[in-house]
């Protein structure tokens, strides 16, 4: 069954793909963010911060590959760059810029994350006490704008939803026939095909 051609719940003419997407972003992936943000900020970076951070990325990454490249190269795509004024393809490429560089910067944090761990085992095991110099000093610059880029990310994934399945009916006949359906919130995210794309 292809959840891209299933009829969702939401009341709108998303794809159940799209609507499940959306309500999996706004009410898990974002609080997952905030949540490891407060983590870190209370001083419970291993493992609680480390560990959600990773999940977080990780899922991310499993939806980048498996639905949204795949979505994008076949919803978007293709109106570039002649269509790059329509809401249907620029909220979506706007939606992919901030969401990839959230994305790429949360992957080289968890990388740098796990390196140092690594490093500094290493170290206490050859016996040296000073391993401050394994630390990753520039982690929360590097954090703080992951997660603001991450959060830029979905509610530009909810704008791009809305200008899809909430629009006016003469919006959305503006549309291109091959109109994307928003399916994430997510940073580094493109939009799903819908049944007539």
């Amino acid at each position: 069954m292809d959840l891209r051609l299933q009829p969702g719940f939401l009341g709108t003419n998303a794809s159940l793909l799209s609507d499940l997407s959306l309500v999996a972003y706004v009410l898990f992936i974002a609080p997952a963010m905030l949540i490891g943000f407060v983590f870190a900020r209370q001083g419970k970076h291993r493992p609680h911060h480390q560990y959600l951070m990773n999940a977080v990325t990780f899922v991310n990454w499993l939806l980048i590959i498996f639905l949204m490249a795949v979505s994008y190269v076949n919803g978007v795509l293709p109106g570039l760059p002649g269509s790059l004024g329509q809401p249907a393809i620029f909220l979506p490429t706007l939606h992919l810029l901030f969401g990839g560089a959230a994305q790429i910067l949360a992957t080289y944090t968890v990388y740098r994350m796990w390196r140092e761990d690594t490093q500094v085992a290493a170290a206490r095991k050859r016996g040296e006490q000073e391993v401050t110099r394994y630390w990753f000093k520039s982690a929360k610059p590097v954090m703080q704008a992951v997660l603001g880029l991450w959060l830029l990310t979905v509610v530009l994934g909810v704008a791009t939803y809305i200008s899809f399945y909430v629009a006016s009916p003469a919006e959305a006949a503006d549309a291109p026939e091959a109109t994307p359906a928003v399916t994430e919130s997510a940073p580094e995210a493109a939009p799903a095909v819908t049944p007539e794309g």
